[in-house]
């Protein structure tokens, strides 16, 4: 096949030299038919088959793959065939003598996917949002976790909420939808989801979806519409799927570092919140503009907001502790051996018995781990004063180290394990701190009594029990009594004598 260098010598010779064809054919070698050619077309020389080669090895085998590849469209999806299983299903079973390549390339042909369109969606105001998930890690109290990131997108305006929980389970969703709405000021009227499983228990015919009942519950409490995309068709809210590439690369790239999730938060609000001054795309409008026009049609807040849990149901051992999720949580002994419910939240859990609050502890994401409450286990040690020293709630408390210093005077005394029980139960009656510093003081003055420690707080504390400094005027109507001192040295006389005076 001729090279556009070829057609360029031909075109030079005919058309600037003027020579006439046959003496071009004559002296290049080409022939006529490439002489005309050349001369009436500038195009690039493409080589183009004027039939299909023949491959009489894959040839014989073609109907055979195109059935197993049809079979497989009704298979599942991890049964299905793959290049290497064809060649060998047809080495096994119809002796084929071409090479696996060979089959790897016909299959390739077959399976090559349509190129990817999508059509440019335009949303009303109001009408829609999107929610979706993250994973980023973060430095927290120097070390480096992974959290989720809650992220929540309205179509029209682009205004977006971002938050980050140490989970994604159901009572995370639903704290992470409270929080956005109030930070919206107002509700979505549809918010579009994958199908995630604390929001679907079942995937249905078509659109169809059974959904969890605490996530209908939010949708009736806040009255919003749910949609759902097909399964694995995450380009059905490419916008909140942008939303949480954009927070990767500008809020967690480089990975910040924080002493605690609140002070992250507060952080992420702020940058929500500067993201309003960006442009709406194809709009001369920003994002904060935007969302103005936008929040006159959602759903107004209603007048409270859903509380935003999951209930299980636990049962206390003889050791007053509840176990959830591999962790001991201690429970008052009164509670010890008892049915109770436990209220789950996205950071915290109350444990609850007949309706009634029973405590509340901060939920530690470890496992193996113990949280354990000495006030709950106060009234027993008042009972079992020995165990005192070998309490594993005291020992995990890590109390201030005058506590200490009044323990280990009160170790040798009669009682005074009690005692020492019965000033920690001053903190039920008064602030921590105050009893600290009470304590502080008794132990300066050497009052070492549990009773001191209470009269001290007392006066602190209560008017009646103050002691005012006693002054008397001068022109007071009390008559001051002058007592003379007794002259002692008549006790050094009766030494000198040597001799005792009964």
């Amino acid at each position: 096949m001729l090279q556009m260098a070829n057609y360029e010598f031909i075109r030079k010779q005919h058309f600037v030299l003027g020579k006439p064809i046959r003496q071009i054919s004559r002296e290049s070698g080409y022939s006529r038919q490439v002489i005309r050619k050349a001369l009436t077309t500038t195009e690039i020389p493409v080589y183009k088959l004027s039939k299909q080669k023949a491959r009489p090895v894959i040839d014989s085998v073609k109907p055979i793959i195109l059935e197993w590849l049809r079979q497989d469209e009704q298979a599942p999806p991890k049964q299905r065939h793959t290049a290497k299983r064809i060649f060998q299903r047809l080495v096994d079973e119809y002796d084929f003598t071409g090479g696996e390549s060979t089959v790897r390339r016909y299959v390739r042909e077959l399976r090559v996917s349509p190129p990817k369109a999508f059509v440019p969606l335009e949303f009303p105001p109001g009408k829609f949002a999107q929610f979706d998930w993250g994973e980023v890690d973060i430095i927290l109290l120097g070390k480096q976790i992974t959290v989720q990131v809650f992220c929540l997108r309205c179509t029209y305006s682009r205004k977006i909420f971002v938050k980050v929980f140490l989970h994604q389970k159901m009572e995370a969703l639903l704290q992470g939808h409270v929080d956005a709405f109030e930070f919206f000021g107002a509700v979505p009227q549809t918010i579009t989801y994958d199908n995630l499983k604390t929001a679907v228990k079942k995937i249905l015919q078509g659109k169809n979806r059974e959904e969890q009942e605490r996530f209908t519950q939010l949708r009736a409490h806040y009255l919003f519409e749910s949609h759902f995309c097909q399964p694995a068709k995450g380009n059905q809210k490419g916008q909140v799927e942008n939303l949480v590439r954009y927070t990767k690369q500008q809020f967690f790239t480089p990975m910040p570092s924080v002493s605690s999730l609140n002070e992250l938060n507060q952080w992420l609000i702020e940058k929500c919140m500067a993201y309003e001054n960006q442009k709406v795309p194809r709009s001369s409008m920003t994002v904060g503009e935007a969302f103005l026009q936008e929040k006159d049609q959602m759903l107004p807040l209603p007048s409270r907001s859903l509380e935003c849990y999951r209930e299980v149901s636990v049962k206390s051992n003889s050791l007053s502790m509840i176990t959830f999720e591999h962790n001991a949580y201690s429970v008052p002994v009164s509670h010890a051996s008892t049915e109770l419910s436990c209220r789950v939240y996205a950071d915290d859990l109350a444990i609850y018995h007949k309706g009634e609050l029973v405590t509340t502890h901060k939920r530690c994401f470890e496992k193996g781990k113990e949280i354990l409450n000495y006030d709950h286990y106060l009234d027993l040690l008042l009972i079992r004063p020995g165990a005192v020293p070998y309490a594993r709630p005291l020992r995990q408390a890590h109390l201030p180290l005058i506590y200490q210093q009044f323990l280990d005077k009160c170790k040798h005394r009669p009682n005074g394990m009690k005692e020492f029980v019965r000033v920690l139960l001053l903190q039920r009656e008064f602030n921590s701190s105050l009893v600290e510093e009470t304590l502080r003081e008794c132990c300066e003055k050497g009052l070492f009594q549990y009773d001191a420690v209470r009269q001290m707080l007392y006066q602190r504390t209560l008017p009646e029990h103050r002691i005012p400094r006693l002054s008397l005027a001068k022109t007071t109507h009390v008559p001051m009594i002058q007592v003379q001192a007794p002259n002692l040295k008549q006790y050094n006389d009766l030494l000198h004598k040597r001799s005792v005076v009964h």
